[in-house]
């Protein structure tokens, strides 16, 4: 059977494109030791999010599908933790980190229920 799953109709995919470009936007404003590299960072776990479900997509099988949305989940993981640095090391962008951080606390229980119940094969 083959997996037909479309990333742009996934609502966890849009949720993690609209992170990236949140993420994207929020590394220019940090500052301070490693500013820069901790920017890369951010940006490149972020866009690994929904680069990885897209693939996930594109693949042919549910096992397939699942590998790349847990892939998707570890770089979910690694933003979170990259968005919690920035919050500690720049309190006066606190807030936007964190808010940022819910939406991706969000994105990771969406793929953990994508991954439970993937969309059924046509």
């Amino acid at each position: 059977m083959v997996l037909r799953a479309y990333a742009p109709r996934l609502q966890v995919h849009e949720l993690a494109v609209q992170i990236s470009v949140q993420a994207a936007r929020l590394s220019r404003t940090l500052s301070g030791p490693g500013a820069a590299s901790r920017a890369d960072q951010l940006v490149r776990s972020a866009l690994s999010v929904s680069s990885n479900i897209a693939e996930a997509c594109g693949r042919g099988t549910v096992t397939e599908f699942r590998r790349f949305l847990m892939y998707a989940r570890g770089s979910a993981q690694e933003t979170l933790t990259q968005l919690r640095v920035g919050a500690a090391l720049d309190s006066g962008n606190a807030a936007a980190f964190h808010a940022l951080e819910n939406r991706v606390a969000l994105v990771l229980k969406m793929l953990g229920r994508l991954i439970a119940h993937p969309p059924p094969d046509r």
